[in-house]
Order: C-alpha cells, then structure tokens, then sequence
C-alpha cells in the first residue's frame, strides 16, 4: 500500500471511511511510513493544527511516540501507553503534537481501559494547548498539571494543579468537573480560567462565557458566577470573595500576554518566576509597599524588569549562574531591591 496524504486529511477532518481507518491504523504501526509520516506533516502541519510549526527536531520525540504505539498489541496494555505519554508530556517539546496524538492512539485502539489516566505537565516559561477526549480544548499555564480520564464517564472529571483556560463541549448529561486542592468547578458547557497553583495563598476562578458552580472538594456550594465574575478563595483563612471583573484579562496569557492589574510585588515576583522560568525573589520587604499595573506582549525577563524600575522605586541585581555537575545551567536568579535615591521621589 502506498500512502496516501488525502487519507490523512479526511482522518484528520473527521470525514474518513472505515477502509480510510484501517490504512491510517498502518500507516502508524508500520514503521516504513515513519519517514514519509513525519515529512508530510511538517509539511502541511499549519493546515492540520492551525499554527505555525514549532522549531524544535520533531525525529526523536515521533519516532517514539509511533513505536509506542506500534508495540502496544494486546488493550491490556494501555496503561503503558499512559506511563509514556507522561514521560514524553513531561518535557512537553510540542505540546499540542501530544494531544492530538492521545486522541489519535484512543481512535485506534477502542478498547481502552477505562481506569486509565492521562497527565499533561507544561513546563516553566512554557503554556500548552490541550484537547481532552470529549473534544473540550484549553490552555495550560507555566508550571501546571492536568490529569484526566483516557475516557470519560457520566461525569467528565479532570484534576488541576496550576492555571488553565478552559474552552468546554456543552453536554448537559455530562457535568464538566474541574478537582483542585480546595474547590471544585462544575460546569456544562462554558469558557472559563481557572488558577490553582500550590505555592499561591488564593484559588481563583473567573468565568468569560456561559455560567458554573464553586463548590467545596465536599460538594457545599460556595456560589455560582455569570460572565465577567470572579470567585476567589483564601486558603488560609477558608474565605470566599466574590467580585466583578474584566475577563478578558485573566486569560490573555493564553495570547501571550502577561498582565498586571495593581498586583503586589509578591504576586508579580511569582507570576514572573513561571512565565520566565527564572527565580525572582524579594530582599527588602519596602519594595512589598508597591504595586504593577502593566500588560506585556512577548517582551523578554530584561525589558520587564527595566519596565519595572522606572514604574516604582525598584532595582534588581542579577547573580552569577551557577551550574550542576553536568555542567547544565541552573535557572537565572533575580533580587529586587529598594532603591533609596528614588525613594523619596515616588512618597
């Protein structure tokens, strides 16, 4: 059989017959159509994907991603397949290839284990974009996780730990459940952002289109938000606020942007620590007296922090990187610090 690249696009477009099914069920187990599988579709991947192909060398991470699945032979086996997309997810080199290769690997295989989990971890300095079983799409932020079912049941539960947009398929006999540390989000078709990241004193969800409930983990509800609300939780005290406000500007980060809205240094120092992958830390607690309220489009970590200094009395020093053993360069570290001839200036 020689291969066919209109094969591919009717499979991808949802419209293929079942003898389509069955030629692209070989084109992936055997491995002769690796090469041409791969040159097609960096070829054509903006048509498929609708984005531009990433830079990176895509040889190593395909070539096993296909033997992975050209191994698996008995459906007992799935949970391997599990263990390795969350090897591959791990370092997360093109991360919308990931997604839509699950998908691809479950459309094979229908007999999946339906106890069987599937985790995505985007990496510091890194957001991913996601597609789940039940076609319901999103974003991950830097340094979050997501796991969810390789099948979804009456319920569609995912975990979260970090911050994620969600875009979700409305099924009214399927509740949309979204599992954090100190909430759940239940929802049944909507778009909303949800930030839960560990290290944070608050949770927060704010909702951009349709409607959901903030639940306990034990199934009280704490309250129901409509478009353009926000819900936030204080971990340490076990308080709700609620609040009105601009949606938008919680998920530009899904565009790359990064916006400050009168945050504290605290939270600018964390949030600039994910997005950059960089360590920020505080030396003099004076410079907790400030605020930021800015936007950033793909600016690097150096103009924002020079963008940072002529906005409140602020400086910062850069130490020298250090290295591991492996001679591997450990993150950059950044010291904010008070700038006393600037001080007065800005009192």
């Amino acid at each position: 059989m020689d291969f066919n690249p209109e094969v591919l696009y009717r499979y991808f477009k949802g419209s293929y017959s079942q003898k389509d099914y069955q030629n692209i069920k070989t084109f992936f187990e055997d491995e002769s159509f690796h090469p041409v599988l791969k040159e097609h579709l960096e070829e054509h991947w903006a048509n498929y994907f609708n984005e531009p192909l990433p830079s990176n060398n895509l040889d190593h991470l395909l070539n096993s991603i296909h033997s992975k699945i050209q191994s698996e032979q008995q459906p007992s086996k799935k949970t391997k397949f599990i263990v390795m997309f969350q090897r591959v997810a791990a370092i997360l080199i093109v991360p919308m290839l990931l997604s839509f290769l699950v998908v691809i690997y479950l459309q094979i295989n229908k007999r999946v284990d339906s106890s069987a989990y599937a985790e995505i971890q985007c990496p510091l300095g890194v957001r991913t974009k996601f597609e789940l079983p039940d076609g319901s799409t999103g974003f991950l932020n830097s340094g979050s996780k997501l796991k969810f079912p390789a099948v979804f049941s009456n319920e569609r539960n995912v975990m979260l730990s970090g911050e994620a947009f969600f875009k979700v398929i409305h099924n009214e006999s399927s509740p949309f459940i979204v599992h954090t540390s100190n909430l759940q989000i239940k929802v049944l078709g909507t778009q909303f952002n949800m930030s839960a990241y560990e290290q944070d004193s608050n949770e927060e969800v704010t909702l951009n289109t349709g409607k959901l409930a903030v639940l306990s983990p034990e199934g009280n509800l704490y309250g129901t938000l409509t478009p353009n609300q926000s819900l936030i939780f204080n971990k340490k005290n076990q308080t709700i606020q609620k609040k009105n406000v601009e949606a938008s500007q919680y998920i530009g980060w899904t565009e790359g942007k990064l916006i400050f809205r009168y945050e504290n240094m605290k939270q600018v120092a964390e949030r600039l620590s994910r997005w950059y992958n960089a360590d920020i830390d505080i030396e003099d607690p004076e410079v907790l007296d400030y605020a930021l309220r800015a936007t950033f489009m793909d600016e690097p970590l150096d103009e924002v922090l020079k963008l940072l200094t002529l906005t409140a009395p602020i400086t910062f020093k850069e130490q020298p990187r250090e290295t591991t053993k492996d001679n591997i360069y450990k993150r950059r570290k950044i010291i904010l610090m008070i700038d006393k001839e600037k001080q007065a200036a800005f009192k």
